[in-house]
């Protein structure tokens, strides 16, 4: 049985371009599931290697920059040990959070607080209509949701509302928060749409 699956932004974005080209390669909209299966087998191991280099580059950048900026500051060379000290401790956890940031890495994101007293049950297949329309792809995240593709840095669950896995609804209640984060063609306007529909819907209009 496979493993949870837990994914970061960066992830999320590679598995996005792997679903791309496997597309345009077998000439048919491969699933998300087939992608991120693929993926996580075949280029996962090497997707983390190669980012692990790349990001340890682009910080030895940032230590440069602060290093020349404090010494000139300063008057003197404050040393690349004290610059890299000093920058990771200032500004380390920082620019990680950014850069794996949902969006540095080509996400938009919104929320809905359901405001119907008595609810609503979201039908998945409007979502997935919309996410058709607007050529992008919409995940759905609800506290303690059953079906789900990943865990977003392990803290929340993520459903792809194309996905196979998807139910029919999602019951909600009043007060809830209900996620959506997209990537695509026309993200933006694809999560305005969504948004729009949920914060519409009432129990009658759903069923």
């Amino acid at each position: 049985m496979r493993k949870e699956i837990d994914l970061i932004p960066s992830e999320l974005r590679a598995i996005e371009v792997h679903k791309y080209y496997l597309s345009q390669r077998e000439g048919r909209e491969v699933s998300f599931e087939g992608a991120m299966i693929d993926f996580i087998d075949n280029y996962e191991a090497g997707f983390l290697c190669k980012k692990l280099v790349e990001d340890n580059q682009a910080q030895n950048l940032e230590i440069q920059k602060y290093k020349w900026i404090e010494s000139e500051k300063e008057g003197h060379d404050i040393g690349k040990q004290k610059a890299a000290l000093d920058w990771i401790e200032k500004f380390g956890s920082i620019w990680r959070e950014e850069k794996e940031s949902l969006e540095e890495n080509g996400f938009v994101e919104s929320s809905v607080v359901i405001e119907n007293r008595d609810g609503a049950n979201i039908e998945i297949a409007r979502l997935a209509e919309l996410a058709h329309d607007f050529d992008c792809d919409i995940y759905v995240h609800q506290y303690g949701m059953k079906n789900y593709n990943f865990k977003l840095f392990g803290k929340k669950e993520f459903l792809n509302v194309k996905s196979i896995l998807s139910p029919t609804y999602l019951e909600v209640t009043h007060g809830e928060s209900i996620e959506l984060i997209a990537t695509g063609g026309r993200a933006r306007d694809a999560l305005e749409a969504s948004t729009r529909l949920i914060s519409e819907l009432s129990p009658s209009l759903s069923v």
